[in-house]
């Protein structure tokens, strides 16, 4: 009896502390890299990003914690820089440098019919446009490398600006919900496009709840016992 007491608790406190919270991840190819091996400024970890390489960005946002806009079709959805991470599949790894200048917060942002366009960017400073997001690589003058983003689809993509509408894949050209129509996906430094990246697909994903997997194997040991 105490068991299943204790259960029901937990599961329930398990509801109350899931806060909504959603991983974002977006995947690509490295297209090219313009780094200059022979200036001596070039950041070494950058340099070897090659082409071909699979690259990502993640990090998580939650639902509660949002902008919206009074004109936009926009929603702005504050992320824990905690969780950027940008890495490739040959070791490369690079977080968010935080904080952002004046105390900015980063954003990955929804559109819906914005107008008739439908999509998701990320930024910091302000929400109507894309912005890359300063990453913990140097640039060629000391200045921090950006992690840019932005991705567009047909306005028939979303249906809402809820981050929780959103969750699913979405691919190049048809491959998921509504039809691509461009995206941006670069490393940039002080403007310029260094490391170019092919955009492959972007999925938005509920994170579990903590006390989760206690639950169920709390339920999966009472089932045995009983047995």
């Amino acid at each position: 009896m105490k068991l299943t007491a204790s259960l029901a608790l937990l599961a329930g406190f398990t509801a109350v502390a899931s806060a909504d919270l959603f991983q974002v991840s977006i995947n690509g190819r490295v297209e090219y890299n313009i780094s200059n091996p022979s200036n001596p400024n070039t950041n070494p970890d950058i340099l070897a990003i090659r082409p071909g390489h699979l690259l990502s960005y993640t990090f998580t946002v939650d639902s509660d914690a949002f902008v919206g806009h009074p004109t936009f079709g926009i929603r702005a959805y504050e992320i824990d820089p905690g969780s950027f991470a940008v890495t490739t599949d040959q070791g490369f790894s690079a977080g968010m440098s935080y904080p952002l200048p004046g105390g900015s917060t980063p954003y990955f942002v929804v559109r819906d019919n914005d107008p008739a366009v439908d999509g998701f960017y990320i930024t910091w400073g302000g929400i109507e446009l894309p912005f890359g997001l300063p990453i913990t690589e140097a640039g060629l003058f000391g200045d921090p490398f950006e992690a840019a983003f932005s991705v567009g689809y047909t306005g028939d993509t979303l249906s809402s600006l809820d981050i929780a509408g959103a969750a699913g894949t979405y691919g190049y050209g048809s491959g998921g919900p509504g039809t691509l129509t461009n995206f941006y996906f670069n490393l940039v430094d002080l403007g310029f496009e260094v490391v170019g990246i092919e955009f492959t697909e972007m999925t938005i994903s509920p994170v579990p709840a903590p006390g989760t997997l206690l639950v169920a194997s709390l339920g999966l040991a009472l089932t045995r016992r009983r047995r």
